[in-house]
């Protein structure tokens, strides 16, 4: 017996952000993952809570050409636009997204997400080579760094990051691309 296999349709970030323009999808807050269209969920308190506490704290922390944006859509190439909750850019603030660098730091908030978070979107953002992509694993109270990307085949589904580590309360994170900038833990998890 032959298996049958439904077509599947990739849409590209041109024709997704028409669809939103149109308001063909509603008002459902949505994101581009690898030409799949995703439902961004309600957030809860405790989502709401760690993206006020993790912008303060960037902000405190950030550079005066740096641009720390909440919830924001970063077009990774024709396939991908997520919208990261936290994403660290080394631009002036109002810099024009077409002269967007990689950013230096993406954090995604997991509260009811965190097998999206820890699933397609880590891979597509080490696929891309997102040099720090950090999950602030809201149920678990840590936060876990992921850095290093690896694509060692070339193909999404094996792309992964080398180094990964938990911080809990009470421990300090230092930034990759700026290592004397620190960020305490428990400033970020509320």
């Amino acid at each position: 017996m032959s298996r049958v296999s439904l077509p599947t349709t990739r849409f590209t970030v041109d024709e997704f952000f028409r669809f939103v323009e149109a308001d063909a999808l509603g008002t459902t807050r949505v994101e581009l993952i690898n030409g799949r269209i995703y439902r961004i969920p309600a957030q809860g308190a405790p989502h709401m809570a760690a993206i006020t506490l993790g912008n303060k704290a960037l902000s405190r922390v950030a550079g005066p050409g740096d641009w720390i944006i909440s919830q924001g859509t970063l077009t990774l190439n024709r396939y991908s636009a997520p919208d990261p909750d936290l994403l660290w850019m080394p631009v002036p603030l109002g810099t024009p997204v077409h002269e967007w660098p990689d950013p230096l730091l993406l954090i995604e908030i997991s509260d009811t997400t965190y097998r999206k978070d820890s699933g397609i979107k880590l891979r597509t953002y080490a696929f891309h080579g997102v040099p720090e992509y950090w999950i602030e694993n809201l149920a678990a109270d840590r936060i876990e760094v992921y850095r290093q990307p690896r694509n060692p085949s070339g193909r999404l589904r094996d792309c992964q990051y080398a180094s990964v580590e938990h911080y809990g309360r009470g421990q300090m994170i230092h930034l990759l691309a700026r290592p004397t900038v620190a960020l305490a833990v428990d400033e970020l998890l509320p």
